[in-house]
């Protein structure tokens, strides 16, 4: 099943949830309000959950009735003392507890014949270029065993067992624990995680710079990922993502510094490319970076590098969105 396209786009659904264990008010749903009202009606439905079996299916019957193109769950954890992003929800209960209906979870699958765990829709990759530059938010794979998890359970079982698709991506579905609002003021929480909600609400749009530098020969510096990477194998262009505060030559200067240990003086652009993947679009900009010894290089985050000339610039693997430019060069000759 597609979700249709951003012309006709549904909004994402991002729900919080009401008090419960005798709590007198539940921060999520606040928080929830407020990313409502920050992204407007048109991008955003906001649904206050109950604390019981029928909340935990709310989500999960808007998502199989493609009502929404994306979900958000919020919910508070007491003992937390970040903003924890739930990379995963198991298919059990926490046996004994009882829920605000009175329903006492006697039960050990949440979904019989269900997978023991799914783990989150919104990609990997998108979640970590999102909390990268975050003093508060951690990655987490506990989502405990109360109506979260059985909530966050049921809406990723359902993107699972109908495969739905938005934007020609596996419906993005996000649960995230909130810290108590004493450690963490209910202002900072909104800011930390509502760029999260925009990249649920349409595939983001990536500023990167990538160097290019060459050695003495004219050789240009290709290096790459390592085994634990999502793009592992796959060799690339120094560089990442540009930070909001930098220009592009500031970006590529602390790229290069982080990955190889060499200082650098960039100068001009010499190549862009604006690639789609599944999950996000990269805006990538080709720096001139100048002529480096390669004996002064410390690989710090690639696993291996190799100078290529033209002829041999596709002896390796090049990430999908550095390839056009490699293409280009091969047949019209290097910068």
């Amino acid at each position: 099943m597609q979700i249709p396209s951003h012309s006709q786009k549904r909004p994402i659904l991002v729900t919080g949830f009401e008090p419960f264990d005798g709590m007198d008010s539940n921060h999520s749903w606040d928080v929830a309000r407020a990313i409502a009202k920050e992204m407007g009606n048109n991008e955003v439905m906001c649904k206050l959950l109950p604390v019981d079996e029928e909340g935990s299916k709310i989500a999960s019957r808007a998502i199989e009735l493609g009502e929404c193109s994306g979900v958000l769950h919020f919910g508070i954890a007491m003992e937390r003392k970040r903003i924890c992003i739930e990379i995963e929800a198991k298919n059990k209960y926490d046996i004994g507890r009882i829920d605000n209906s009175g329903r006492i979870l006697n039960m050990e699958k949440i979904v019989d014949g269900a997978p023991e765990k799914i783990t989150t829709t919104l990609s990997r990759h998108v979640i970590d270029e999102c909390i990268e530059d975050s003093e508060d938010i951690v990655l987490s794979s506990e989502c405990g065993g109360y109506i979260c998890n059985e909530t966050y359970f049921r809406s990723l079982n359902s993107v699972l067992e109908s495969n739905i698709h938005a934007d020609n991506r596996p419906l993005p579905v996000l649960f995230i624990h909130l810290p108590p609002i004493r450690l963490l003021s209910l202002d900072r929480q909104i800011e930390a995680v509502s760029g999260i909600a925009e990249a649920i609400s349409a595939p983001p749009v990536m500023l990167v710079v990538g160097a290019l530098l060459r050695d003495s020969a004219g050789r240009i510096l290709s290096c790459r990922r390592p085994p634990e990477d999502q793009w592992s194998g796959w060799w690339e262009f120094p560089g990442g993502k540009v930070s909001k505060e930098e220009n592009l030559l500031e970006a590529v200067s602390r790229e290069v510094t982080e990955e190889l240990g060499i200082h650098i003086t960039p100068g001009q652009e010499v190549a862009r490319e604006l690639y789609r993947y599944e999950d996000r679009t990269v805006d990538l900009r080709i720096i001139d970076c100048g002529v480096v010894n390669p004996n002064s290089i410390t690989l710090i985050e690639h696993d291996e590098s190799v100078w290529l000339d033209r002829e041999n610039l596709n002896e390796v693997k090049w990430l999908p969105a550095d390839t056009p430019i490699i293409e280009a060069w091969m047949a019209n000759g290097l910068p």
